[in-house]
């Protein structure tokens, strides 16, 4: 499975460098919706899908701002911090499990829309594809742990290791000692405002559901702290 994501992340790479590097000549085409070839429901599917190529170009532009702009001015004040062992500790076990649970989920996710488009959205397909970077490059707990979402979707989460995120995350939260902590909520709420001004042009995150403000200011503290690949 790791290695079937492994090949669409190739195969979408190469799609973005082919037309950047054809940027006055390549345009993203129309569907070829033939009612002599699709059934009424492949048609109808592949018609509507061209509302989403604007979704492509917003997707896109918002992850180009995100990785060169955003990224690397936060990577220097994370690489900053100095964490307690036993955190970092903490911090690698659930950067694992998150891992782990993001690949299995975004393939099969991929897979099941694919279905679901009857394979004839294309442009959909990109779209999705596009927002779901967004969690490799930078990880989010609640939208891939802990919303209660992942009881119902596909791949199903069970109520058992649903509860065992929200104890590693809480546990890991309340390890924190309190100057850092201080420093983290200055840190992250800036990250949060400056990434809402990118989000204006019309980008949304995926599986965000309903949080608490006390919610949202603890797992944008575990989000930073969890992105640990580059330290």
């Amino acid at each position: 499975m790791r290695k079937k994501f492994k090949i669409l992340l190739l195969s979408f790479i190469l799609f973005l460098n082919f037309n950047s590097n054809n940027l006055h000549s390549q345009i993203i085409v129309k569907n070829d919706c033939d009612t002599e070839i699709f059934s009424k429901v492949e048609f109808d599917k592949c018609k509507t899908d061209e509302v989403w190529k604007d979704d492509i170009v917003v997707n896109t532009n918002y992850i180009i701002k995100f990785k060169t702009s955003l990224l690397p001015k936060y990577r220097k004040l994370r690489k900053e911090l100095r964490l307690p062992i036993e955190l970092q500790n903490s911090l690698q076990q659930l950067k694992k499990t998150y891992d782990s649970v993001l690949v299995k989920k975004t393939s099969i996710f991929l897979i099941d829309m694919d279905k679901n488009q009857q394979y004839v959205q294309p442009k959909a397909y990109l779209s999705s594809l596009i927002s779901l970077q967004t969690f490799n490059f930078y990880p989010d707990v609640y939208a891939i742990l802990l919303n209660d979402i992942h009881l119902q979707l596909k791949p199903i989460t069970s109520t058992e290791d649903l509860t065992n995120f929200n104890i590693l995350i809480d546990n890991i939260f309340q390890a924190i000692p309190n100057e850092l902590y201080k420093r983290l909520v200055e840190i992250t709420t800036s990250f949060s405002n400056e990434n809402a001004k990118l989000m204006k042009e019309g980008f949304s995150l995926l599986f965000q559901g309903k949080q608490s403000e006390k919610d949202i200011e603890k797992y944008r503290i575990i989000n930073f702290l969890l992105w640990l690949e580059d330290v």
